[in-house]
């Protein structure tokens, strides 16, 4: 028994920020519906995000961690397991995380600022989509594969405000939930910008150009070494220490 209690804290030692992040998430939902089990609901009063925040700072990060329903966090932890992985292929850890937390924060403050009801905020939401929407600015035309259905990620992302601008203003009231994911948007718009500048947004209505079966294959393998040397002193060095023409080559890579 000690032995698999010792392999599984070396495998949580050595897995990646966002690797953790999801564990800790799973962990905090079974803590939390056996404290709901248990009739102990006190954990969404000292955690969970509320305009009482004052008197809880530490809410305006902690209430990312807590989810009520399963499904919900089945779903998020999908996402920012994905948007995480891609994302840190080209960048490392430190930008994506960067990302994650400023979305959780922004998100926070939005819905405090805006929503005026009383009422709770959780749910890592705002901090997934901040990954989302970063990925969306910087390769809309990523192709996602799911079993047999293959779709450009841009469409995932117009569902997903389609679906934020109906819970602003569906009903007399607008969605609380909703007004954090504006502020996830606009912390992966702020990376974005801050590392690309505005760039050519034509790229998001344009259609992937289908790859031509007689490509040079001797180019395509330069290009792809030359990317994983980039990766290779990313994950030494930061991107921050990557020259001007190495972030032009992975920036015009990442579109394709």
């Amino acid at each position: 028994m000690s032995s698999i209690f010792s392999d599984i804290s070396h495998r949580f030692r050595n897995s990646n920020s966002f690797e953790k992040i999801i564990v800790l998430n799973i962990l905090v939902y079974i803590f939390y519906i056996i404290l709901k089990l248990s009739s102990i609901t006190y954990i969404n009063e000292y955690f969970a995000l509320t305009h009482d925040y004052i008197y809880n700072p530490w809410s305006l990060l902690t209430y990312a961690f807590i989810h009520e329903g399963l499904y919900e966090l089945i779903f998020m932890m999908i996402l920012i397991y994905y948007s995480s992985s891609s994302l840190m292929n080209l960048y490392g850890e430190k930008i994506p995380i960067r990302i994650f937390f400023t979305g959780i924060i922004l998100g926070g403050l939005f819905f405090l600022a805006f929503f005026n009801q009383s009422g709770t905020l959780i749910g890592s939401s705002a901090g997934a989509y901040a990954l989302l929407f970063f990925m969306f600015c910087f390769m809309p035309n990523k192709i996602i594969k799911i079993s047999f259905i293959k779709f450009e990620f841009k469409y995932l992302m117009f569902l997903l405000f389609f679906m934020d601008i109906i819970r602003l203003f569906a009903n007399d009231s607008p969605d609380g939930g909703a007004i954090a994911h504006i502020g996830g948007y606009l912390a992966g718009f702020y990376y974005y910008i801050s590392l690309y500048g505005f760039g050519d947004f034509k790229k998001y209505f344009t259609k992937t150009k289908k790859s031509n079966k007689k490509h040079n294959s001797s180019a395509d393998f330069s290009k792809q070494k030359k990317i994983d040397l980039i990766l290779d002193k990313i994950s030494k060095s930061g991107y921050d220490n990557l020259t001007k023409s190495e972030k032009e080559f992975l920036f015009k890579a990442g579109k394709k």
